[in-house]
């Protein structure tokens, strides 16, 4: 085989694993939020931690990956909430905000900042 062929195979074989990382990241997502309908909080909870710690030491995270993390801080700071565990659901609501400064990212961490107060 020869240096360009390797190459390529190589490159391939990065974008497969790198489309399989996402892949399992969404699927894990998904998961999550099935057992947080079923009122199953602490395996939500469980599912959500597992997409962030995909992504924890990844500075180089594409727009889809910065969403889908601060989807999942936003899943656990609900998730949090409705286990009355406030000061967690802050803290996941922010990184959430922090991530993406979306409304309804705002929304959730003034519901919770109230709900302290």
């Amino acid at each position: 085989m020869n240096y360009s062929n390797k190459n390529i195979i190589f490159i391939l074989f990065s974008l497969l694993i790198l489309g399989s990382c996402q892949n399992q990241a969404e699927l894990t997502m998904e998961r999550g939020i099935q057992y947080y309908e079923w009122n199953q909080f602490d395996n939500a909870i469980l599912e959500f931690n597992k997409v962030v710690k995909m992504f924890q030491y990844d500075n180089n995270l594409d727009y889809e990956q910065i969403r889908l993390l601060s989807q999942a801080h936003h899943n656990l700071s609900i998730s949090y909430s409705k286990k009355e565990w406030n000061d967690d659901a802050k803290n996941h609501a922010k990184k959430a905000f922090d991530l993406i400064p979306s409304n309804e990212n705002r929304t959730v961490l003034e519901l919770i900042d109230e709900k302290i107060k």
